[in-house]
């Protein structure tokens, strides 16, 4: 019913409102709004939010608040309307304002609107609407799992009990919504655990336009590759261990509060950061790279499905969303277990392997994004 015709971005002027209560200036109705959490990284969430986007055009975004810099230039063409919480929280801080979220979302006024998808991971979930779809990426990690942002197991252990009220309003919150889709089986399991809901799964779509253009031969230099940002759970340490054991260059996009900690582990290895880098670079990056590396447990995980359209194999945990997006011998190789001796093995018997760029490219397409924009829409018409 709303499908309408495909853009490359949004067609709609940039607006980020003032942190009051935000209402739509037009007393008609609006077909679709999008939520998201908050519009501050350069994530696979945010190009599928810039996705929905073009899949409806004239949809508001609301999110916590929006730092045009931090993100992708896509959502500078869309109406991006932000809670009380603009201006009042650091990008690169935003985690510490956990507590203010659930009230900063359920202080949008949707009342216009016929129908909301929900994009989240976090708490965008907590907006209120009769006929609403999340498409959830996890439940909120920060009370699910704790010790996915706390490596110390005391101080983890502490922190889950101290937000147990706080996840059980976390469930009250996701009761509320009329339909729940989850990015990936390992997500929909989260789900099940967390909510006691048992959902459907669609896939995110594969955005191609910052990947290389052609899936160009395998490079004579054996060099892996890491896209994360940079948070304990991706496990770049482990990457970093695993590559010096193997003999094996490693380059690091991304950037995050782990920083420190990885460029002293790091210290004398051959091992690049490279920090936030544009589009151009990363297609060049992943061409010139042997391997992509994703060794944390990842909820759909993009790396190895993007690191197959570019025409490079990649080595993927054995758990989560590694087992959904990795097919194992074929695109890459599954590993099992966290040991960085286990993981040089797996580089080494990748590296010592023939692959066919054209053919990983094509396994990649299992991904496509006509197949997610038939899915959603189909979701929200039955709303």
């Amino acid at each position: 019913m709303y499908l309408a015709e495909r853009r490359a971005t949004p067609q709609i002027v940039a607006t980020i409102t003032a942190p009051v209560l935000v209402r739509p200036r037009s007393k008609s109705t609006i077909p679709v709004a999008i939520v998201h959490d908050y519009l501050s990284q350069f994530g696979g969430a945010e190009r599928v939010v810039l996705r929905m986007a073009s899949l409806f055009p004239d949809a508001p975004i609301f999110t916590a608040f929006y730092s045009p810099e931090d993100t992708y230039d896509g959502f500078r063409t869309a109406t991006v309307q932000t809670s009380p919480l603009q201006g009042r929280v650091r990008p690169d801080r935003f985690r510490r304002s956990v507590l203010r979220y659930p009230a900063a979302f359920r202080h949008f006024d949707l009342s216009r609107v016929e129908k909301v998808i929900v994009s989240s991971s976090a708490f965008a979930h907590y907006i209120r609407h009769p006929r609403s779809l999340v498409y959830c990426y996890t439940p909120p990690r920060y009370l699910h799992d704790t010790a996915a942002y706390i490596h110390e197991p005391h101080l983890a252990s502490a922190a889950r009990l101290a937000m147990a009220p706080l996840r059980h309003r976390d469930r009250v919150a996701a009761k509320h919504h009329l339909a729940y889709l989850a990015c990936s089986r390992a997500t929909a399991e989260r789900v099940r655990s967390a909510y006691g809901m048992s959902v459907p799964v669609v896939y995110p779509p594969l955005e191609t336009a910052h990947l290389p253009a052609v899936a160009e031969p395998m490079p004579e230099r054996t060099a892996a590759l890491m896209v994360a940002r940079l948070i304990p759970y991706k496990r770049v340490d482990l990457a970093i261990s695993a590559c010096g054991l193997a003999g094996v260059p490693l380059t690091v996009v991304g950037e995050g509060p782990d920083l420190p900690r990885l460029q002293a582990l790091a210290a004398g290895a051959a091992v690049t950061f490279t920090g936030r880098v544009g589009d151009g670079q990363l297609a060049d990056l992943m061409s010139s790279h042997s391997m992509m590396l994703a060794p944390g447990r990842e909820d759909f995980g993009y790396a190895p499905v993007e690191a197959n359209y570019a025409g490079r194999p990649a080595l993927a945990l054995a758990a989560g969303g590694g087992l959904e997006t990795l097919i194992d011998g074929v695109t890459g190789r599954l590993v099992c277990g966290e040991s960085p001796d286990v993981w040089a093995q797996a580089i080494d018997e990748v590296a010592g392997r023939s692959w066919s760029p054209p053919e990983l490219r094509r396994h990649s397409q299992r991904f496509s994004g006509e197949t997610f924009d038939a899915a959603i829409t189909s979701h929200l018409t039955r709303l």
